[in-house]
């Protein structure tokens, strides 16, 4: 099968750029997209992505307005259609590549839609490989790439329109590709695994943030002692990356210890500059598994699982607690985890801007 993409000279397999190199179901390819904006009005998360050897091309689109989550989760057969990178209402226009990239949801059943075109502001955060292997098996093997920048467009969501103003509102966003646990569906055949260690109890942090200056970029994990086990980072100009040595931070959480509220982080890079970053929590956190994330479709069996020619479904959850969601029937939940998507306003050096700041604590 032939696609628009095998006229270029950049294949690296003997096979056209409709397949992959291996079998695994749980490869895929695509990109997550995040807006907000500094009045506090949306947090919008959102992705769309290819499963090539499940046939298999999903996405979803996850609004906070207002105290209350609006999802919409899509699903469609990957071929014969592979040129086109939409799924029902749902498609990414990638207008020029790094740069600039359009994000459409059209009307659909669920009364939520957006428009809008990201700008990006400096170079991409080009992460390396993440190679997992427990005893010699290989579990996951994944590369990404991350930008952040301005954003213009609309946003309808609860029967109101959102403008998204250049100037008050950003984007972030991320590509990946390889594969992973929780994606493609369950690995019904393949042994449990035994003796794997569990998750460790920590801060985990996964920060993008943007400035009219510059953007930047760093994952860094605590254990409960305050030690820090793991950091990498990049400070992102417009002509070059600046890597990341050191961050400190003292940060405040919502009541219960759970949801960021606010903090001070100092962040030096290798050509000794020291950045001092003011944050506040804007209250639009977002729960990715209103996108499916943690077997969050309603079947339980996550992304990337053949559900037919094409489907859809969705719901509206109260988050107005910063830990807890209340379904549309009234019950409650709280992830093990309280993990969620926070936007949180960035006063970086008198730069105002924003930033999507993943902050989870895992507890023991």
């Amino acid at each position: 099968m032939l696609l628009r993409m095998d006229e270029y000279p950049y294949h690296q397999i003997t096979e056209s750029f409709a397949g992959v190199a291996g079998s695994d179901p749980q490869w895929n390819d695509g990109h997550y997209v995040c807006v907000g904006d500094l009045d506090g009005q949306i947090g919008l998360t959102s992705n769309l992505r290819l499963y090539q050897n499940n046939d298999v091309l999903d996405g979803f689109v996850c609004v906070t307005h207002a105290g209350r989550q609006h999802n919409i989760r899509l699903s469609r057969r990957l071929r014969p259609d592979m040129d086109s990178f939409a799924v029902g209402p749902l498609r990414i226009d990638i207008v020029e590549p790094m740069k600039t990239l359009r994000f459409v949801l059209d009307d659909n059943e669920y009364g939520i839609g957006c428009d809008f075109v990201c700008h990006s502001r400096g170079v991409p955060n080009e992460s390396v490989p993440e190679i997992t292997r427990v005893d010699g098996r290989l579990l996951a093997e994944r590369t990404t790439y991350e930008l952040a920048g301005s954003v213009e467009g609309t946003v309808d969501v609860g029967g109101e329109r959102v403008t998204l103003n250049p100037t008050r509102a950003s984007f972030f966003r991320n590509h990946s590709w390889g594969f992973m646990g929780g994606r493609g569906g369950p690995k019904l055949y393949a042994a449990p695994r035994v003796g794997v260690p569990k998750r460790p109890a920590g801060l985990r942090q996964w920060v993008l943030y943007t400035v009219a200056s510059h953007t930047g970029y760093w994952h860094c994990f605590d254990n409960p002692k305050g030690r820090r086990t793991m950091q990498r980072g990049n400070i992102l100009h417009a002509d070059r990356a600046v890597a990341v040595t050191d961050i400190d931070h003292a940060l405040e959480f919502y009541e219960g210890g759970r949801r960021l509220q606010r903090g001070r982080i100092v962040v030096t890079d290798a050509e000794d500059v020291e950045r001092t970053l003011e944050i506040e929590d804007l209250g639009n956190w977002v729960y990715c598994q209103g996108g499916g994330y943690f077997g969050g479709f309603d079947d339980g069996l996550g992304q990337g699982v053949f559900r037919g020619d094409y489907h859809t479904e969705g719901e509206v959850w109260d988050v107005s607690h910063p830990t807890t969601i209340v379904r549309a029937d009234g019950s409650e939940f709280e992830q093990d985890h309280a993990w969620a998507e926070n936007f949180t306003r960035v006063v970086c050096d008198g730069e105002e801007g924003m930033a999507h700041y993943e902050c989870v604590v895992f507890r023991a």
